[in-house]
C-alpha cells in the first residue's frame, strides 16, 4: 500500500482543504477512462486523507494498532479538559515510527 501522501503530492501535515484541492486537481488531470489505474490510487488515497477521521484511522492502521479510533478518542477526550479533541492529541497516543 503507497503512502497517500506521496501519491497525492501533499505533505503529512496537509489539512482538510487542500487535501481537497489536490485530489480534484488530479482526478481532472488523470481520468478514469485514460488513465484508470492512476485514477484508482488517487482515489484510494484520497479516501485515505479525505477527513480528520479518516486521517487518523490511517495512521492508526499504519501503527498496527488494534484499538479502534472511537475508543482512542474516548480515552484522549477523558484525559482532556476540552470537549473536541485535535488531531495533534490523538497522534500522540500513537507509537513514534
Amino acid at each position: 500500500m503507497d503512502d497517500p501522501h506521496i501519491v497525492l503530492g501533499l505533505a503529512a501535515d496537509a489539512d482538510d482543504e487542500t487535501i481537497r484541492r489536490r485530489y480534484l486537481e488530479l482526478v481532472r488531470q488523470f481520468t478514469p477512462e485514460h488513465h484508470p489505474e492512476k485514477f484508482a490510487a488517487v482515489r484510494a488515497a484520497y479516501e485515505r486523507l479525505r477527513d480528520r477521521n479518516a486521517r487518523v484511522r490511517y495512521r492508526l492502521l499504519e501503527a498496527g494498532r488494534k484499538e479502534t479510533i472511537e475508543s482512542i478518542v474516548e480515552e484522549v477526550a477523558c484525559r482532556s479538559s476540552r470537549r473536541r479533541v485535535s488531531l495533534k492529541t490523538l497522534l500522540s497516543v500513537l507509537p513514534k515510527p
